[in-house]
C-alpha cells in the first residue's frame, strides 16, 4: 500500500512538474515630475499565454529543458483565457485607474494600469485607497517606516516606500483575479493565491536619479537538484532620490526683471540724448 501511494505520489509530481502555470509577473514604474511629488504610476502584469506559442514554453527556471520541468501552461487556469484578466481589470478597477488596451508581444499578453497624481499627497490618497480594498490588509496595519515618504531638501527630493506595502496595494487585483477567474485545474491544493504572481520589476525616476530592481536569470542559483533561477525583487524596502532643475517661473521672473531693467535703460538713455539735442 504505502508502495502505491509512493507511486503515486511520484506521479502526480510529475504531472506538476511537465505542466504547470508560471506566475504573473508584476513590473511598477513610477516617474515623479517635480518637487512637489506630481507625476505618474505604471502597474504592468505580464502573463506568458500558451494559447500565443506554436511551440511549448519553455520553463524561465529551466530555458535550456535540462531539468525537465516542463512547459509553461497559463490559459487553462483562468476562466475564459489569459484574456479575461483585461475584463476583469476593466470591470473592477477603482475610477482613478486607467486600464489601458492589454498589449501583446510574442507569447506575451501585458496588462497595464496608470493612475497620475498631482502632488504627494494626491499620491498617498490614492496609495491608501489601493491598500484599504484588500481584503485581508489596511493602510492601518503599515507603520511609517513603511509607507511611502517624500523628502525635499531644496531642489533635492528623497523618495521611499517598503516592498510589503506596495504589495498590499496590488492585493485587490490579485485576490480579486484568484477568487473570480483563476482555475486551479488540476493544480488545486497546489497553488494558492500567493503563487499566481510575483513581483518582478521596480523602477524610480525623480529629477537626475532614478533607482531600479529588475528580474534576471542567475545561472549559479541553487533551484532543487539543479542550479539556475529567475531572481525577482529581494530588497524589503526601496529609496531613491534625485535633483530637479530650478523651478522655471523663478528663471522666467528673472529674465522678465532683466529685461525691464534692459528696456528702463534704453528709455533712459533716449530721453537724456534727446534732452542734450533740445539744449
Amino acid at each position: 500500500m504505502k508502495k502505491r501511494l509512493l507511486i503515486l505520489l511520484v506521479a502526480i509530481v510529475g504531472l506538476l512538474t511537465l505542466t504547470g502555470c508560471w506566475p504573473g509577473e508584476i513590473g511598477v514604474e513610477t516617474v515623479f515630475n517635480n518637487t512637489k511629488g506630481e507625476g505618474k504610476r505604471t502597474i504592468v502584469l505580464d502573463v506568458m499565454d500558451d494559447t500565443l506559442s506554436e511551440t511549448p514554453i519553455p520553463n524561465p527556471d529551466d530555458p535550456e529543458g535540462v531539468e525537465d520541468k516542463g512547459a509553461v501552461v497559463n490559459n487553462k487556469h483562468i476562466t475564459g483565457g489569459i484574456v479575461e484578466i483585461q475584463t476583469w481589470l476593466e470591470e473592477n478597477a477603482p475610477e482613478f485607474i486607467t486600464v489601458e488596451p492589454m498589449r501583446v508581444e510574442g507569447y506575451h499578453r501585458f496588462f497595464t494600469l496608470t493612475y497620475a497624481f498631482k502632488d504627494f499627497e494626491d499620491f498617498l490618497a490614492k496609495y491608501k485607497t489601493l491598500v484599504d480594498l484588500s481584503p485581508s490588509m489596511s493602510w492601518d496595519d503599515f507603520d511609517d517606516t513603511e509607507k511611502p515618504s517624500w523628502t525635499v531638501s531644496g531642489n533635492k527630493v528623497v523618495f521611499k516606500e517598503s516592498k510589503a506595502i506596495f504589495e498590499a496595494s496590488i492585493d485587490w487585483a490579485i485576490d480579486g483575479i484568484y477568487n473570480s477567474i483563476y482555475d486551479a485545474a488540476d493544480l488545486a491544493g497546489f497553488v494558492g493565491k500567493a503563487d499566481i504572481s510575483v513581483f518582478a520589476n521596480y523602477k524610480v525616476m525623480l529629477g537626475d536619479g532614478s533607482y531600479e530592481e529588475l528580474q534576471h536569470f542567475d545561472p549559479e542559483a541553487v533551484d532543487g537538484e539543479g542550479t539556475g533561477k529567475m531572481i525577482f525583487i529581494t530588497s524589503e524596502d526601496f529609496a531613491a532620490e534625485g535633483v530637479f532643475p530650478a523651478k522655471k517661473t523663478a528663471l522666467i521672473i528673472a529674465a522678465i526683471a532683466g529685461a525691464v531693467v534692459v528696456i528702463a535703460g534704453v528709455t533712459l538713455a533716449f530721453v537724456f540724448l534727446k534732452k542734450k539735442k533740445v539744449a
